[in-house]
């Protein structure tokens, strides 16, 4: 009897022995599944103590984001890495001891390279070996941010480029009162030398400020690309002198010409505007003054030069070389520089879209561009642009303003806006044209239909009250289908083309208008 009490004690011992042993097995096995699961997380995992914070232990990813080894975190706090500041801890352990946990907090870390990472912060109580611990979890939230930030700034630029383009109507036709009858000052043959100085100043005053509407949609990629033949010499010395106001007294500012005259196919002020931002982007590189060299040639592309840079067309093309003797950049910096909203200037110092827009710009002048840096030896920007078969032609300013010859035609007017409809009718009487003015659309329709065949041409800003211009041309072309049709608009072509107004084949042109380029207008279209 004793005996089978002994077996059947022995066979209880034995099966306890090995659900004890299965026991320990799943534990270790679980061990070792949450070790891995937790060493090779896509999210940052830590375990501290509860009372002091020290780690005890840390996966590879806080060792890859946070750029402390496992061996220099463990047994020190986040406190003492630097990792977080004291007022987050606060806030971590008040959420902590109010709620036992702490979820969804959002917190700006820093790693041992002193960089910023931002992460959204996990913390649950756990227990190991008996003692309880923290469990934190942090998910990097650094390129979410990122683009969250890019995209804010793409919708104030766009909403920047929205108001640009209500601004530039109104400003335009200010602009186009003023310069119009500057103008038509220029023509008069009785203004002594003095005067013509004076009338002059005034056009360039109205110059620079309609600059201002172009910088504007510029940096809202809704500019206007106005292409005439040029000298890309004559532009480089056009915007010497501003150049030299941008980049400051400490830096030398050179300009050399390798050739007498580069005809090139271009809008001058945009490529102004890109010399004014490599200007801008070299004098940030050169902090303790130095060197910018600009120089123009004819360089030809060839199968290796489009071999080495991956684009380009085989040709001869005009080029601008911008070179500076600043700190220039390393590979990784150059090869991001015209990305759009990269900067390497600190928070609120730059918007990252200086070298965006000359990379833009550039890109729908059918060019291209190449960059050559080292870092501590400063940076080379070369420009190419397509030659253009085209001379100077008699067209541009070369002085005195020239207008071709007046006619006899008549012009039906449509213009809202009073100072600008009065210099339109100035300008087209004082060159032989009979005008017929109309206030809006509506009254554009009114007029046409009573002086039907006598009309040869239609004059008409495109935004009216009662009826736009479309919207009027719409009418009188079921009347005379064949009549020809000039717009007149401070909008931007986008801004058009949002309003239903297909701008292909169209004959467009833009406030401010000058008397010279109105009258070729008018005069081209009557001839075609």
């Amino acid at each position: 009897m004793a005996q089978e009490t002994l077996q059947e004690q022995t066979i209880v011992l034995e099966e306890e022995i090995v659900e004890r042993r299965q026991i320990e097995e799943t534990v270790r096995l679980s061990e070792e599944k949450f070790s891995k699961s937790f060493d090779n997380a896509p999210i940052i995992m830590t375990i501290s103590t509860v009372e002091d914070g020290r780690f005890l232990d840390v996966n590879k990813k806080f060792v890859e984001l946070s750029g402390f080894s496992r061996q220099e975190a463990v047994g020190r706090t986040s406190l003492e890495l630097g990792w977080i500041t004291p007022d987050q801890r606060q806030v971590l352990v008040a959420e902590l001891g109010e709620k036992g946990r702490t979820s969804g907090v959002e917190l700006r870390l820093r790693s041992n390279a002193e960089n910023y990472i931002t992460c959204r912060y996990y913390g649950e109580l756990i227990t190991v070996d008996g003692r309880q611990c923290l469990l934190s979890l942090a998910h990097d939230m650094t390129e979410q941010r990122a683009m969250e930030e890019q995209l804010r700034q793409a919708q104030k630029m766009e909403a920047i480029g929205q108001l640009a383009g209500g601004v530039a109507h109104d400003f335009n036709n200010v602009l186009t009162v003023i310069m119009g009858y500057c103008n038509l000052l220029q023509m008069d043959p009785k203004l002594d030398t003095h005067q013509r100085d004076e009338v002059e100043q005034i056009i360039a005053s109205s110059e620079k400020a309609a600059q201002l509407t172009r910088g504007l949609l510029t940096f809202s990629r809704k500019e206007v690309m106005d292409f005439r033949s040029a000298d890309l010499n004559g532009i480089v010395q056009h915007v010497q002198k501003f150049l030299a106001r941008v980049i400051g007294e400490d830096i030398q500012l050179r300009t050399v010409c390798n050739r007498p005259e580069i005809a090139v196919r271009v809008d001058s002020a945009q490529i102004e505007q890109v010399l004014i931002n490599l200007a801008t982007n070299a004098r940030d590189a050169m902090q303790m003054g130095g060197l910018l060299n600009i120089e123009t040639n004819t360089l030809d592309v060839d199968d290796s030069f489009i071999h080495t840079h991956g684009y380009g067309t085989p040709g001869r093309y005009a080029c601008i070389a911008v070179s500076d003797s600043g700190c220039g950049m390393d590979e990784q910096t150059r090869k991001r520089i015209f990305e759009p909203f990269f900067t390497t200037k600190e928070q609120g110092k730059g918007t990252g879209l200086g070298m965006a827009i000359v990379y833009g710009i550039v890109k729908q002048h059918n060019g291209f561009i190449t960059v050559y840096s080292e870092p501590g030896h400063g940076t080379t920007f070369r420009i190419y642009l397509p030659l253009s078969d085209e001379g100077q032609g008699a067209r541009e300013e070369t002085g005195e303003p020239v207008a071709p010859d007046g006619g006899t035609e008549t012009i039906l007017v449509a213009e809202d806006e009073a100072g600008v409809r009065r210099l339109l009718e100035d300008i087209l009487t004082r060159y032989g044209y009979q005008v017929i003015l109309a206030e809006d659309g509506q009254e554009a329709v009114e007029k046409f239909m009573a002086n039907r065949g006598k009309i040869h041409l239609v004059l008409t800003d495109i935004i009216m009250p009662r009826k736009s211009g479309q919207e009027a041309v719409a009418e009188i072309r079921r009347l005379q289908p064949g009549i020809k049709v000039c717009y007149a608009s401070g909008y931007t072509a986008d801004f058009i083309r949002n309003r239903g107004v297909d701008d292909e084949g169209i004959e467009l042109i833009m406030k401010p208008v000058q008397s010279q380029e109105l009258l070729w207008k008018v005069r081209e279209i009557l001839d075609s």
